[in-house]
């Protein structure tokens, strides 16, 4: 499934380009109807789903098979999480609540430390450089709470729940929406259960096929279909400035079809020249690097918009140098900090080595 990572590449330079375009700019126009942030963000919301749900199945099935208590898989499950997620995070919210970077921040520090970013942002409004941080809550939340549900729920009916957690997030984004009049309500964790659960749903999907790789789109062409003609909807919605709420209520559905198109088709490996696109190095690597470039992201770009750049390049200059700046960094995080502390996830495997298993490798490797 290594193209799944060019997908990551893909979903954080939509961020990117989404978060470094001038309003004053006739391509802001299109970019406000098109909306490729919130794109890239519900992709890299399936690709999560898809991952972490197939990851949980996978732990499952050990844990039953060897008679393990599900509290081993969740241990596990929670350290590794913690070993990729949290220090890099840690570290980048830590010095720009130093450096006051931006100011607000430093006030509002508890509310990203304890990953309520997007709880705050949905009472206060959207804040500039903190923006990005409501993403990595969600995920966070998520994975607070899904791996009880896969663990626990028997497989008989897990596909029922997770349909039904899909079902909520329209519905919950809708009702809240109007009532409250905030727009902002797509950024609560049960408005991103529909992104999150499309990659789930395909997840168990796979497993469940095993080693048959089949390229029928778990929801098929209709499926494909209604993904697009939600988008054109939301699309025309923007465009007359009509219907805020109900374009957000919807908007995720529509991402979540077509992105869980992509990433099943990508996880059984697309081919021919679009398939060998998706495996360029450059591209992989990027993905690789992705969570780092988006956590560093608008830190860089607040930086370089408070040191003036952008009225002595140009907007297009000022928002290249942004970008290579934080991908720069992103990398020379990767390497020096975030790996060396990934590798430490080898010491919680989720398949745990019985003793007889590790003789009889041993006794294999000797022989």
């Amino acid at each position: 499934m290594v193209q799944l990572d060019a997908l990551r590449a893909f979903a954080v330079l939509a961020v990117l380009v989404a978060h470094f375009i001038p309003r004053d700019s006739k391509l802001f126009l299109l970019v406000q109807l098109v909306d490729p942030g919130g794109l890239g963000v519900r992709l890299f919301f399936v690709i999560s789903g898809f991952l972490i749900t197939g990851i949980l199945l996978r732990s499952k099935d050990h844990c039953e098979k060897n008679r393990l208590g599900v509290l081993y898989a969740l241990r596990q499950f929670y350290v590794r999480r913690v070993l990729r997620i949290w220090p890099v995070f840690y570290l980048v919210i830590g010095l720009a609540t130093l450096f006051s970077v931006p100011p607000l921040l430093r006030q509002t520090f508890l509310w990203h430390a304890t990953y309520l970013t997007n709880f705050y942002l949905f009472f206060t409004g959207w804040h500039g450089a903190i923006n990005h941080l409501w993403t990595l809550a969600v995920e966070e939340q998520f994975y607070l709470a899904w791996p009880w549900i896969i663990l626990l729920v028997s497989r008989r009916r897990l596909a029922v729940t997770i349909l039904i957690a899909i079902a909520i997030a329209p519905i919950f984004r809708l009702l809240c929406g109007l009532h409250t009049g905030n727009y902002r309500t797509s950024i609560l964790p049960f408005s991103c259960l529909d992104t999150l659960g499309v990659g789930a749903f395909l997840a168990l999907r796979k497993d469940e096929m095993g080693d048959d790789q089949s390229r029928k789109y778990p929801f098929g062409k209709g499926g494909l279909l209604l993904g697009f003609g939600v988008m054109a909807v939301f699309v025309l919605l923007s465009a007359l400035n009509y219907g805020r709420t109900i374009g957000y209520a919807i908007f995720d559905v529509g991402a979540a079809l077509i992105g869980g198109w992509i990433v099943w088709n990508a996880s059984t490996g697309i081919r021919g020249l679009i398939g060998r696109l998706l495996e360029i190095k450059p591209l992989l690597y990027l993905g690789t690097i992705s969570y780092g470039t988006y956590l560093y992201s608008d830190f860089i770009g607040y930086l370089m918009h408070m040191a003036g750049t952008y009225k002595i390049l140009g907007w297009l200059l000022d928002s290249s140098l942004i970008y290579v700046l934080t991908i720069s960094v992103a990398a020379l995080s990767w390497h020096f900090f975030e790996s060396p502390i990934n590798r430490l996830k080898r010491l919680f495997p989720y398949r745990k080595i019985s003793l007889d298993s590790r003789v009889e490798a041993h006794v294999s490797a000797t022989a």
